[in-house]
């Protein structure tokens, strides 16, 4: 942010060097790869610790912060709803008395990635099983080929998706 005549920092700049660096909210956005609404969003909602501004109001950032940011986005894209992720904020800034508290949140959300990662497995086994299916019903001209195909016909990558995903005739 560069001062101006006044001693103001102007809005679409940035001022001091490395670590010491202030962003506007655009040009976080810019350099984090998200819209500046998310940030506004995770000031909103208490996601933010100790935000800064400039004296007419505007939001400041340091890299501490859009790395904080990162940080939060990653929980985020984990699938930790934004009530706990303030949960977790809440713990992290409390310090070491809350480790157990936070090593328990991430803990199960681990475990929630890896059920969703289950789910997502079957899904793609299954779609890949409708690919098999509409080729040889696009190969032979008719849905009759590959519904009336015997078991132990079928590939055996097949019968191993349509075992694990219960598939009988579609």
């Amino acid at each position: 942010m560069d001062v101006n005549t006044h001693g103001a920092f102007s809005a679409d700049s940035t001022v001091g060097e490395g670590e010491n660096r202030l962003y506007t909210i655009g040009d976080a956005a810019a350099k984090l790869g998200m819209p500046a609404s998310t940030i506004r969003f995770y000031e909103k909602n208490g996601l933010i610790p100790n935000q800064r501004r400039s004296s007419d109001g505007r939001r400041l950032f340091d890299e501490d912060d859009l790395e904080w940011m990162r940080f939060v986005e990653r929980l985020k894209v984990s699938g930790m709803p934004i009530k706990e992720i303030r949960e977790y904020i809440n713990l992290y800034l409390a310090g070491d008395s809350t480790i157990e508290e936070r090593r328990k949140i991430v803990h199960e959300r681990r475990k929630a990635i890896e059920a969703q990662l289950e789910e997502l497995l079957l899904a793609r086994d299954f779609i890949e099983y409708k690919c098999w299916y509409y080729d040889v019903a696009s190969e032979s001209g008719t849905c009759d080929t590959p519904r009336n195909m015997p078991y132990d016909e079928l590939p055996e990558r097949i019968q191993r998706i349509k075992d694990k995903c219960r598939i009988n005739r579609y």
